[in-house]
């Protein structure tokens, strides 16, 4: 059973590709256009879209990641509350596409694109001091980079430490980082969640 999520969210996706229109107004998440290289150009075209709204936090989400309603309603909450400037994992499972393979990966100091979030003023202040919240012509270490300028205008990261599998970033052959990249990381595990992986299509 996925527990539900207890905090309001709306739904920003940066999209590349006319096959995804349709997905995003199944769902009604609303969606922008972007060229999808740089990554860095257009994860801050996103956030800029996401500061047009009234949002408290942005949060980062990729296409091939998933989170468990767990991770915001119980783990994320104190950080929430208290208003922190900027948090998120340092722990994954990463999982082969279509199979029960994983992998539990953690890293010693990095916060992670999954799931990360940066309360709303904070990413406004570094695009009127940096001009950006992550370098724009980067196609890889985007996670590092936006750690390193929030850590220029003085704002530390906050790790959540957390139990159970509930982040999960699925590989393949055509990601940037595909599944051999951590086929021998961390410690194997068996993804057996539940979730239902079909086409948005159907």
């Amino acid at each position: 059973m996925i527990a539900a999520c207890k905090y309001e969210l709306s739904v920003i996706c940066v999209i590349s590709e006319d096959e995804y229109i349709p997905i995003c107004e199944k769902f009604g998440f609303q969606w922008v256009y972007y060229d999808n290289k740089p990554l860095g150009d257009k994860l801050n075209h996103g956030i800029k879209q996401a500061l047009k709204t009234d949002c408290t936090y942005i949060m980062m989400m990729n296409s091939d990641d998933v989170i468990d309603a767990e991770l915001l309603n119980t783990w994320y909450r104190p950080y929430f509350d208290k208003r922190a400037a900027f948090f998120g994992i340092n722990r994954v499972t990463y999982v082969k596409f279509g199979t029960e393979e994983a992998r539990e990966v953690i890293y010693d100091f990095s916060v992670l694109g999954i799931g990360k979030c940066i309360r709303a003023d904070v990413a406004k202040m570094a695009f009127k001091r940096l001009g950006y919240l992550y370098r724009p012509t980067l196609g890889k270490g985007l996670d590092d980079n936006m750690l390193d300028n929030l850590m220029q205008m003085g704002v530390s990261a906050n790790i959540v430490s957390y139990t159970g599998q509930l982040a999960f970033d699925f590989k393949s052959d055509v990601n940037i980082w595909p599944w051999e990249t951590f086929a021998n990381k961390g410690t194997a595990t068996c993804y057996k969640h539940g979730y239902v992986l079909e086409s948005l299509t159907n």
